[in-house]
This record gives C-alpha cells, structure tokens and sequence, in this order.
C-alpha cells in the first residue's frame, strides 16, 4: 500500500502517550474542530435529512386515507423511500470523507487548516467512498426486496441483519483504510475484511453507535418536528464524538496489524511513545 503524505507533526512532549487518552485531550484542547466538523457534517446530510423530512409528512397524509389503494401506494412509498435515502446518502458520504480525514489528522498530531483538511478529505477518498457504498447498496436493495416481499417471515429479516451486522462494519472499515492507505480496490476490500473477521466483536458494537440513529424510527409521527431536532442535534453534536472515537480504534488496530511491520512511520503516529 503506498502512503499518503502528512503535514508537520506536534512536539512529542505535548502528545497524549495512549489512543484512549487522545479522546479526553480532543476534548479539552480541539472540541472547537468537532463542533466544526459537526456543522459540516449538517451540511452534507441536509439533502438526505431534507428528503426523509418530506417523506415523513407525505406518509402521514397517506395514512389518513385507509383504502386498498393507498396500501399500495404505501409500498411504492417505501421504495422510493429507500432509493432516495441510498442517493442522497452519497453526498452525505462527501462530508463524512472530509472529517474523517480532519480528524486523522488531529490524531496524528498534525496542524489543523481545517477547510483544506476537509476539501482534502472529500478530494483523496471521497470517490472510492461512493463507489464502495454503491456496491453496498446493490446487497441492502436485496435485503430489503426480501423483507418487504415476505414481511411476515421470521427470515425475512436475516438479510438486514446480515447487512447493518456485516456489511455495514465491514464498509466503515474500508472508509477508514482508504482515509490513510493509497490502495487498490481489491487490497482496501480485503483489508476491511481482515479487520472485521479479527475484531468483530468491537466491530459490531462500533456500528451500533450510528445506527441508533434507527431508535428515531419510533418518534410518533404527530411528533414528527421532534424526531428531525433530535436527528439535527445528533449529527452536529454526537456524530462528529462517534467518528472520532472510531478513528481511534481503527488507527490502533492499523498500528497492530499493518503500521508496525509496514510502515513505521505511521506506527504510534501523534503518541509520545519514547
């Protein structure tokens, strides 16, 4: 895998000596770049929240005409529901590439122009992001083909379990290889792969921290306002804290399996490891 080049590293006296300790020092010294990097993330999940937001309403006028035709409507609805949360998740997939990349950097311990550090982001790994997540696609599509042809079935739901508790870590994985390795398709798909297979526990339970967003599912629809300010404050404020922490855990799992041997320049990037 061929390296990406990095900026200027911080003293060594002033770097935190563990990855867990990066989180406590972000906190107290960076929690400014969060907040940035939550403001950004609102921006390029607006046409996805905005979309779900329309939908909302639209389906609650459906329910108020309880007739044999609106049930199929209703499957229609659902449909193009899903399509269009797939499209306009790729450009949420824009600003999420761009703050994984801003917050790389912090944790290595790297100066911080933060516009150029997010344009970087989405310029170096947004396309491989997207077309990564296409493919992807096509396996939840199938997924939820099934589901929603055999709703009544107990099998039914083991496709999107296998998607949200397989494929979706296994993809995550693979967003943040392709944040710090300039790499192949086929290396980063591999590579995302080994990382699940060797840590899947911590795998699932990483995933499980974006998709309870799914617990907004249950907000009542005459609450619909509710669900979208909770939705809002969770991608500004909370967002940016999970993808930290998971850029932490995969930076230490790099260091383990890949840094060391390979690239010890990388290996403890932004610790005080002397």
């Amino acid at each position: 895998m061929k390296k990406k080049v990095s900026k200027i590293d911080y003293s060594k006296a002033m770097l935190p000596r563990t990855r867990k300790a990066q989180l406590g020092d972000v906190f107290k010294m960076n929690y400014v770049i969060l907040l940035k990097c939550g403001l950004m993330l609102l921006v390029f999940f607006t046409p996805l929240v905005g979309f779900s937001f329309f939908m909302d309403f639209y389906y609650v006028s459906l329910l108020s005409h309880a007739t044999e035709e609106v049930e199929q409507t209703i499957l229609i609805y659902k449909y193009i529901l899903n399509g269009g949360l797939i499209l306009t998740s790729f450009v949420a997939l824009l600003g999420l590439s761009g703050v994984i990349h801003v917050l790389r950097n912090l944790i290595w311990g790297e100066g911080i122009f933060f516009k150029e550090d997010f344009a970087d982001g989405i310029k170096q790994n947004a396309g491989k992001n997207i077309v990564f997540a296409a493919i992807f696609s096509i396996f939840y599509v199938g997924a939820y083909a099934v589901y929603s042809l055999f709703p009544t079935m107990i099998v039914s739901w083991f496709g999107l379990f296998l998607f949200a508790l397989v494929f979706l870590p296994i993809y995550f994985w693979i967003m943040f290889l392709n944040n710090t390795y300039d790499s192949k398709f086929g290396a980063i798909l591999k590579n995302g792969l080994f990382f699940y297979v060797r840590t899947i526990g911590w795998s699932i339970v990483g995933i499980l921290m974006p998709l309870s967003l799914l617990s907004l599912y249950f907000v009542p629809f005459y609450l619909v306002w509710l669900k979208y300010i909770l939705l809002v404050l969770f991608i500004v404020f909370l967002f940016p804290i999970i993808v930290l922490i998971m850029n932490l855990y995969t930076t230490s799992r790099f260091d383990v399996y890949i840094n060391k041997e390979n690239y010890p320049d990388y290996y403890l990037r932004g610790l005080n490891h002397d």
